[in-house]
């Protein structure tokens, strides 16, 4: 890319962020999603750099806003359910990318344990191994180790991403984890998600780089053939 480019796109990325934030404030939900979806359809962002440089950074901050008291709970879950609008809303353009991509002839499945309602992240990641050539299973909020590997067998995926958001559900999510990986050996399972954010105590192998996954997905393949979960 360009320097110039690279201008463009941080300078887009600035000024959506700031319309976003403005939008919300004025709590304006149709605002806010016009404004990410014509970003993205007018090419001013690519889908990555929206899901990775505006609405995740969005997501993050006001969730902090309102662990510290600044976001009313009722603001925090406005902003989600813009955000949540505004991925549904662009998933045609995914679809796209998607079309466009090598496949790596893998499947993988997305999930959050039980107790865990916020999946939004981990949708995103879904559409990010979609556009990746990945064939995708999301599953979403809240379910049950017995219904992930059911699922997993069934639908014979080679890899599991579970998110956790908050410290509480990452200490069960070893429990979780353990389970898991009895119940479906020879599949890989990486964790992820704000309980991850800073505090990285954690296996290295179960901990996911998104970005390495996907920008080597052979390397990747190399290395589940060699190790064992």
């Amino acid at each position: 890319m360009e320097p110039h480019a690279d201008n463009a796109t941080t300078r887009a990325v600035r000024e959506l962020r700031d319309r976003l934030d403005e939008r919300l404030r004025a709590n304006d939900k149709p605002g806010a999603v016009r404004s990410a979806v014509e970003a993205v359809t007018e090419g001013r962002l690519d889908i990555v750099t929206l899901y990775r440089d505006v609405l995740t950074p969005l997501l993050v901050d006001t969730g902090a806003g309102w662990q510290s008291g600044q976001v009313a709970v009722w603001q925090e879950h406005l902003a989600s359910a813009t955000v949540r609008t505004i991925v549904e809303g662009l998933y045609p353009e995914v679809l796209k990318v998607r079309a466009g991509a090598t496949p790596v002839g893998r499947k993988v499945l997305l999930a959050c344990p039980p107790q865990e309602t916020h999946d939004l992240g981990l949708r995103m990641v879904s559409d990010r191994f979609d556009m990746g050539g990945w064939t995708t299973y999301f599953l979403g909020a809240d379910t049950p180790v017995s219904q992930i590997v059911e699922a997993a067998r069934g639908l014979d995926v080679d890899a599991i991403v579970v998110s956790s958001s908050t410290h509480f559900h990452r200490v069960a999510l070893r429990t979780f984890l353990e389970q898991l990986m009895e119940g479906l050996p020879g599949v890989r399972v990486w964790v992820g998600g704000a309980a991850f954010a800073r505090d990285r105590d954690w296996p290295a192998d179960e901990l996911i780089d998104l970005e390495q996954v996907l920008a080597h997905p052979e390397r990747w393949a190399e290395t589940t053939q060699a190790t064992d979960v």
